[in-house]
């Protein structure tokens, strides 16, 4: 039955198609569908559009940009020639971003949550129920999220191109409205680990 309505769909789509076609209705064109207004199957230099640009101000001369939303990761003002790609035994980030250089470096210090585990202890007891930090739960994700301080700098947040990427010097191709809500200084720096549960019932 099922089969047999899905036939007679495609068929009548097919239909509709083809009288569209056959009374001349008008075509929607390729370039009216994307933000690129030229022809697609070229290569010319109007199509490829501007290649972005980055800063090159050295790091610490240059200006820090304000958070999208509420602790949201900062974008990479300066030039990041030559850091990348981090590595385990080499983070040039960490020469200056770190909580003890970053004031005299003038540079972001690296937040409190950066030095934590999320990860809740999780265990299977003998009965086959799952435990976090030590709780039977019977839903895994209805738990709220445990911040375990951690000595050093966790591995998850070790490599910092994850989530942090030079910001174009260009200005954006589509337009943005938004306008973010920050808490006190959330602008300038992450309260993510006092944060984390919120609205977690």
């Amino acid at each position: 039955m099922v089969l047999k309505k899905t036939w007679v769909g495609l068929v009548s789509l097919a239909a509709i198609v083809a009288v569209g076609c056959a009374s001349g209705a008008s075509t929607v064109s390729e370039e009216s569908l994307g933000l690129r207004k030229t022809n697609l199957y070229t290569e010319k230099a109007e199509t490829a559009g501007e290649a972005t640009t980055y800063s090159k101000a050295a790091a610490g001369s240059s200006k820090t940009f304000a958070r999208a939303f509420e602790n949201a990761p900062p974008m990479i003002p300066h030039d990041i020639e030559g850091m990348l790609p981090i590595k385990i035994g080499n983070n040039a980030c960490t020469g200056c971003h770190m909580p003890e250089v970053a004031p005299s470096m003038k540079a972001t210090p690296i937040p409190a949550s950066h030095f934590a585990s999320f990860r809740p202890t999780t265990a299977m007891g003998k009965d086959g129920r799952i435990t976090k930090e030590g709780k039977g739960v019977d839903n895994t994700s209805d738990f709220k999220t445990v911040a375990h301080k951690l000595d050093k700098l966790s591995g998850a947040r070790f490599n910092c191109s994850q989530c942090h990427a030079p910001q174009s010097t260009q200005a954006p191709l589509v337009g943005n409205t938004f306008t973010p809500d920050f808490s006190a200084n959330g602008a300038k720096s992450s309260n993510l680990i006092d944060t984390i549960n919120e609205g977690v019932q």
